[in-house]
């Protein structure tokens, strides 16, 4: 048996072999012609030597561009967050991206695929995957040529509400998420499954309105117990330019629900930010945003309001080094809890795709025995290509 199966593979190997090159010389030459513009002369072997270049290859039984198959494939990133910390009392809880212990910690590495679909719709999609976990932190397919500047977006969002909560790790001045929105949202954030319609409004200056119809659940929030308890959410953001080197940006959120507490007890979840960045030149620049939350939550005998500010500015003092101050504070007004933090960062920008930032937290809780003290290094790299960040 195993003499027969040699002599059949000694028989056909030669013909398969030839029969590989001839094809690969009939693609190569094919695509050497259409490089250069000209069809295939009819001596060279190719068939359909006398019509022009197809722009479509055959790949047994399916059809591909002429680029092959790799213009098929999604754009695709990974970035990557590590960060060494210090903690004067370690954390208790879970800290999503943020850094959770004393020693080494994976704030995450977020694998992004990106690709348009066809001429109407686009989907992104970012997988984050932590030391034990991973989850789509952001799934969605966009439409991208709806009349009226209408666009519509569904899948897993993160809710549009202020400046940082839409944002991802990378995008963040700091090395963790301010206390501000933590407190509010929850250390992973606001983002739930649902749909979103936006509207470019014609106006002279840049203003957007959207609307989110979401799954609600949110812990805290917006997680009822009835089926129809769902959250919904608005936001409408201005910009204007100031001079040829400031540009602004104010922005307005509410966002409504019914929360735990009781049967169709409701949230309701008021914020304003606002953003100013100058850049003088490639070596100098300034980014300023602010942004006040405010939570109305109905719970079985009586109704607690409670506000929280975050204010940060970051100055670019050099063409790879930057420094930044932010200041939050819970307790605006003030229901129960109170808290006031001040953090300070440097950061190097080796490259768009590599930088070390480092950063120091002080931060004093009402009630607490001491205050805590934190203190991070972070090391941020970003592989593959990535889109442009939000304004």
């Amino acid at each position: 048996m195993f003499k027969f199966l040699a002599s059949l593979l000694l028989v056909f190997l030669p013909v398969v072999i030839f029969a590989q090159a001839k094809e690969t010389r009939k693609i190569n030459l094919a695509s050497e012609c259409e490089r250069e513009g000209e069809a295939p002369s009819p001596r060279s072997g190719v068939e359909g030597a006398t019509r022009a270049p197809s722009k479509e290859k055959e790949i047994l039984l399916w059809k591909v561009p002429a680029g092959g198959s790799k213009a098929l494939l999604p754009d695709i990133s990974l970035v990557g967050s590590f960060a060494g910390a210090v903690f004067r009392n370690e954390p208790v809880g879970d800290q999503g991206e943020n850094p959770s212990q004393t020693g080494f910690n994976l704030q995450g590495m977020e694998l992004g695929l990106q690709s348009v679909i066809d001429p109407y719709v686009r989907g992104d999609i970012f997988i984050l995957f932590q030391r034990r976990t991973a989850e789509v932190e952001e799934g969605t397919i966009t439409t991208t040529s709806l009349p009226l500047n209408l666009q519509a977006k569904a899948g897993a969002l993160l809710a549009k509400f202020g400046r940082e909560n839409p944002r991802h790790l990378e995008q963040l001045n700091f090395v963790d998420t301010s206390f501000n929105n933590r407190y509010f949202f929850g250390a992973d954030g606001f983002h739930e499954l649902g749909v979103e319609v936006s509207e470019l409004l014609p106006l002279p200056w840049f203003s957007e309105t959207a609307f989110q119809f979401l799954q609600g659940e949110n812990g805290g929030n917006f997680d009822g117990g009835r089926k129809q308890d769902f959250a919904y959410l608005g936001h409408w953001t201005n910009g204007f330019d100031v001079t040829n080197n400031l540009a602004g940006q104010l922005g307005l959120s509410g966002a409504f629900g019914f929360n735990d507490a009781g049967r169709g007890n409701g949230t309701q979840i008021y914020g304003s930010d606002l953003y100013f960045r100058w850049r003088p030149s490639e070596r100098r620049g300034m980014k300023w945003q602010t942004e006040y939350i405010i939570r109305r939550r109905e719970e079985l005998a009586a109704t607690r309001l409670e506000g929280g500010l975050s204010s940060e500015v970051t100055f670019q003092f050099a063409r790879r080094w930057e420094g930044g101050v932010r200041y939050s504070q819970i307790g605006m007004p003030k229901e129960i809890f109170g808290r006031k933090a001040l953090s300070t960062d440097l950061t190097f920008l080796e490259t768009e795709f590599f930088k070390l930032r480092a950063q120091y937290n002080f931060v004093k809780t009402d009630g607490a025995l001491q205050n805590q003290h934190e203190a991070f290094l972070q090391m941020q790299f970003n592989m593959g290509p990535h889109g442009a960040h939000s304004f």
